[in-house]
């Protein structure tokens, strides 16, 4: 379709660039032929005018007769009306000897062209006025003025009105058939540069490009050419050359998408060990802490036991004491279960989550720690949707980095006031900026707080403020890069000795919105090429 459509406009640009050409050319022909005609007219007009003054200058110089008798020896039809609408013979000393004269024409006119040329002695030719010749305006008449010379010296002269409107009007009669040989002419010429333009052009392309069309990446033949296509032939060679390059760029392209999804494979799994490695950092602080927190419920059950022993007991108080050291077993026995769970390796899988559940669980489990003995945790659970599509686990290892970071910053402050740590969540509506509504997690304490000039380097791996053996440097880091993962955002605000601030925003979705693996959207870009 999109051949067609240049073979009309090209038809249609030829045909017309001939028939400008040809009509152009046809007016300057006429206008030169028109100006040749003219001077040819005014030449013969002229040679007649000073031959019949020859004749009619001895006769008029005779004593006897007046001077238009002298004139009745020249045919009627040499000086009629239409050859020559006026005019006058003169002598030497401006005596007009013959006139005839026109109301359009005046004979001061004609008298004052005479004078001129007695003074200088020479012909003259003047245009009269303006009419439309053929396609121009141009003089309808022309005042010629001739010296008439005898014995060697100017005698006289006559002056007469020539009439240029029959040459136009000749000439507009055969201009018409004039026009329809350029029609004609410009229809031949068309035709035949058509051909030639489509044969020597037009079709190499169309084959060139039925030939794309056609063509597959897997081809191995590319676009061909003739020798007579002449330029075409570069152009044939560059179009293969460029697809050559397609198919070669296209299997690295290939070949670098196989590497980044192996390179994207040993990402995800050092980023895993990564993440594992600082949990099990943060429950072996914890283990540290439970551990003298599991002391006391066994001495209390060893106690118990010694008194079970006495074989003086009786039944009630035998079954006293199996209840409490039963309870205090059971305390035990949850502790380390809620350690275990912790430290435990979960499959990483996102799942419809309660962020409100591993709040509270992550905050039963810190409760235990001697660390918070004088720390109290506030839970300001206020949003409404607060169920994420999330992986569980991964939110925990968050909130558990932040709970450590904090309770370590309110101990290492060793102030007056008792240590406060606060944990609120609320909605935020979507505007133009987000996609779709956001839960918003905020962490607060009342610590030490973080220096001004160390606060943008918080999320950087292996930084730490803490002193060696109480941190790796790298649980905010693995909390930013899980954030980051679904699609969200941490944030700190701290001032030194006032506190920290630790927001974190979640975006409320379904997994449809989340997004994509680089490398798989890259596979399926390359994906769209092959199809």
């Amino acid at each position: 379709m999109a051949i067609r459509g240049f073979r009309t406009k090209i038809a249609f640009n030829v045909a017309l660039l001939l028939l400008l050409s040809a009509v152009i050319t046809d007016i300057l022909v006429v206008l030169v032929l028109q100006g040749l005609l003219v001077r040819t007219r005014l030449e013969q007009d002229a040679h007649l005018m000073e031959r019949v003054g020859r004749l009619v200058m001895p006769a008029v110089n005779l004593p006897s007769g007046s001077p238009d008798s002298k004139f009745s020896m020249i045919p009627e039809d040499i000086l009629s009306r239409d050859m020559f609408p006026a005019i006058a013979v003169f002598d030497r000393e401006r005596n007009l000897l013959y006139e005839r004269g026109d109301q359009d024409y005046p004979l001061s006119t004609l008298e004052m062209a005479a004078g001129n040329t007695l003074q200088t002695g020479r012909a003259s030719r003047e245009n009269i006025g303006v009419a439309w010749a053929v396609f121009w305006w141009s003089a309808p008449a022309a005042l010629v003025t001739v010296p008439i010379e005898s014995g060697g010296r100017i005698s006289g002269v006559i002056v007469a009105v020539v009439p240029l409107s029959p040459v136009y009007a000749k000439m507009r009669q055969y201009n018409k058939p004039v026009f329809y040989y350029i029609l004609l002419n410009s229809i031949i010429l068309t035709i035949a540069g058509l051909y030639r333009i489509f044969r020597i052009y037009l079709h190499p392309i169309d084959r060139i490009v039925r030939q794309a069309d056609d063509y597959g990446l897997n081809d191995d033949l590319f676009i061909t050419f003739r020798r007579e296509d002449n330029e075409l032939n570069r152009l044939s060679s560059a179009l293969n050359r460029m697809l050559k390059r397609i198919a070669e760029d296209q299997q690295k392209l290939k070949e670098n998408l196989i590497s980044l999804e192996k390179a994207n494979e040993e990402l995800k799994a050092a980023q895993n060990d990564i993440v594992r490695a600082e949990k099990m950092a943060s429950v072996g602080r914890l283990a540290a802490g439970i551990a003298h927190e599991i002391g006391n419920p066994i001495g209390i059950v060893l106690g118990y036991l010694e008194l079970i022993r006495q074989p003086d007991l009786d039944p009630e108080e035998l079954s006293d004491f199996t209840g409490r050291a039963e309870i205090e077993i059971q305390r035990i026995n949850t502790i380390i279960r809620q350690l275990l769970d912790l430290a435990r390796p979960k499959e990483s899988k996102s799942q419809q989550t309660s962020v409100h559940a591993v709040l509270e669980d992550i905050v039963s489990v810190m409760g235990m720690q001697p660390m918070m003995s004088d720390i109290r945790i506030d839970l300001c659970l206020e949003a409404e949707q607060e169920h994420l599509w999330a992986n569980a686990e991964q939110l925990r290892q968050v909130f558990l980095n932040l709970l450590l970071n904090a309770g370590d910053a309110i101990t290492d402050e060793q102030h007056e006031r008792k240590g406060n740590i606060e944990i609120k969540t609320w909605n935020e509506p979507p505007d133009t900026s987000k996609r779709s509504a956001s839960l918003v997690i905020r962490f607060e304490d009342n610590g030490k707080g973080i220096p001004a000039d160390q606060i943008e380097s918080v999320f950087d791996p292996f930084y730490t403020t803490k002193a060696p053996g109480k941190g790796t440097g790298l649980g905010l880091a693995v909390s930013y890069m899980v954030i980051e993962e679904m699609g969200g955002g941490i944030t700190v605000d701290s001032r030194p000795r006032e506190g920290t601030r630790f927001t974190i925003m979640l975006p409320m979705g379904s997994p449809s919105t989340g997004s994509k693996d680089p490398a798989q959207k890259l596979s399926e870009d390359v994906s769209g090429v092959d199809r």
